[in-house]
């Protein structure tokens, strides 16, 4: 199989990115799908477009975290939702308000990593941590895309599920496309889909919570590196009040 990347920037500000897993036969495809979302992405017109191809040794097949929805009113209340999913995790709160003020900031083109005493464990504290060697099977996709959620919904799906199998306690996430107010929780309870968990135009960003004795050079090697597809989970797509 083959991995394929896509990151478009302008005026070195990170745009878009996408990625595929694919066979080869469906590698053209793949380009031509990851360059139309570059060339078409509200975040504007890029001035750079960096598209790389590369064959993989092996691929891991995970389930899916089970998907749920939580429908807000607004931000305040998505957010008291979410803070409570963290709590649950034994998150402790002030470390909560810190993640939340960092996808606030936003500008990251990856993930910040806290630990319990919300200490930042990520190197590069401008870029974070990118997930990469990502994709999900054809079949969770289409359900995916049946009325859930969207492309980004697919990637977003796709992350969390590699990150909580690799150890990380919890994520929380907001969007960078302005537009696009629903973000999420994942734990390995689940993918916790908020609605308004932003408001729109507001900026978004990606923390992941870690405990404090974990291998962070090891964690960060697996999340950049290791590549897997998640696919289809029988408890997927249920909905919460």
């Amino acid at each position: 199989m083959y991995s394929i990347k896509m990151r478009a920037s302008k005026q070195n500000k990170h745009i878009s990115g996408a990625e595929r897993i694919v066979n080869k036969d469906e590698i053209k495809k793949a380009v031509l799908e990851v360059l139309e979302r570059a060339l078409n992405h509200e975040n504007g017109e890029p001035d750079f477009i960096n598209i790389k191809v590369e064959k993989l040794d092996r691929v891991n097949f995970i389930p899916t975290l089970p998907i749920y929805t939580i429908e807000c009113k607004n931000k305040e209340e998505a957010r008291k939702k979410a803070k409570e999913l963290l709590l649950n995790e034994g998150i402790p709160e002030e470390v909560i308000e810190k993640a939340f003020k960092i996808i606030d900031k936003g500008g990251m083109r990856g993930a910040a990593i806290l630990n319990l005493k919300g200490e930042r464990l990520d190197k590069n504290k401008e870029r974070g941590v990118r997930v990469k060697n990502i994709d999900t099977s054809k079949k969770l996709k289409e359900k995916i895309l049946d009325g859930l959620g969207t492309e980004r919904t697919v990637d977003a799906i796709a992350i969390a599920t590699k990150v909580i199998h690799l150890g990380v306690i919890a994520e929380l996430c907001t969007s960078d496309n302005k537009s696009y107010t629903t973000g999420y929780v994942a734990t390995k309870k689940g993918y916790f889909r908020i609605t308004n968990l932003k408001n729109v135009n507001e900026t978004g960003g990606r923390v992941f919570f870690v405990d404090d004795n974990i291998d962070i050079d090891e964690l960060i090697y697996k999340l950049e590196n290791e590549p897997y597809i998640v696919t289809e989970h029988d408890r997927e797509n249920k909905k919460r009040a």
